[in-house]
């Protein structure tokens, strides 16, 4: 928990997102509310990290102007 406090303010995408699903894991059916929130979050974290890809890619793209 504390590694999870630690990254919280500046995730890496793939770092935080792992953590997240592997201490969801480690709750399990203990305590499901956390466990539903944990993977929430884990999703949250890999979806907003891979349309932040996409966009720089579009981004740089467009920039460079046609082929």
């Amino acid at each position: 928990r504390r590694a999870l406090l630690w990254l919280c303010r500046c995730p890496p995408g793939s770092l935080y997102g792992r953590l997240c699903r592997l201490l969801a894991l480690a709750l399990g059916d203990g305590d499901p509310a956390a466990t539903a929130a944990l993977l929430a979050e884990s999703l949250g974290v890999t979806a907003r990290h891979q349309l932040l890809a996409i966009v720089h890619a579009r981004t740089r793209c467009a920039r460079a102007g046609p082929a």
